[in-house]
């Protein structure tokens, strides 16, 4: 019996976890926070012999990038 307990929480566990990942990227999406993933992702497909910018280049360039293009943003 205990073994059929110890599955289901383990059942469980997995799901709360699968769950708490799914609403990271959600919120990371949201937030923008998923952007320069999906650099490093579009890079490697697009350019795989170019050494992609690190992380700080990357938001230093992009918030340049929102500076000479305004767009409808809260802030």
């Amino acid at each position: 019996m205990e073994a059929a307990s110890t599955s289901t929480t383990l059942r469980a566990l997995r799901s709360v976890g699968s769950g708490a990942r799914a609403l990271t990227r959600y919120l990371e999406g949201v937030l923008g926070a998923d952007k320069y993933r999906i650099y490093l992702e579009h890079q490697a497909r697009t350019h795989p012999g170019e050494a992609p910018m690190g992380e700080r280049e990357f938001w230093r360039d992009y918030t340049d990038w929102q500076e000479k293009n305004p767009q409808g943003r809260c802030c």
